[in-house]
């Protein structure tokens, strides 16, 4: 494995971690002010980033394994593996919100905060180095 790969996959551990951090602290924060009311919407809104993020990060690594072949291919492949995280991230909005019947201001919140950490992760990557 090069360096690159194995670079980006501590980054995006990195990601998903954080982003764990903050729903877990939005739902330790939130059972203590309202209870378990809306702690299941907050979870499955911080589920549905971690999942797409890494689901875009395994797309990422199969679409730039061929980098050296056809780098106009691999190109529209990562333009597809974008347009197929937000459609991912919509149907799974709309799964728990129709089919799991989950309260929608709980759902979007714990999507927007560990959305947050999607953002955070590539800030982090000199964490812990000099």
């Amino acid at each position: 494995m090069s360096f690159a790969a194995k670079a980006y996959r501590r980054m995006l551990y990195k990601m998903a971690g954080i982003q764990g951090i903050l729903i877990s602290i939005l739902v330790a924060w939130s059972y203590l002010i309202w209870g378990m009311a809306h702690n299941a919407g907050l979870l499955y809104g911080g589920f549905v980033t971690i999942f797409t993020t890494l689901y875009s990060g395994w797309r990422f690594k199969c679409d730039t394994a061929g980098v050296d072949k056809l780098p106009s291919l691999m190109m529209a492949s990562l333009y597809k593996g974008t347009a197929l995280r937000f459609l991912l991230v919509i149907a799974l909005l709309v799964v728990g919100l129709r089919y799991f019947q989950l309260d929608p201001a709980a759902v979007i919140l714990g999507f927007a905060v560990t959305q947050a950490g999607y953002f955070l992760g590539p800030l982090t990557a000199r964490w812990g180095r000099q």
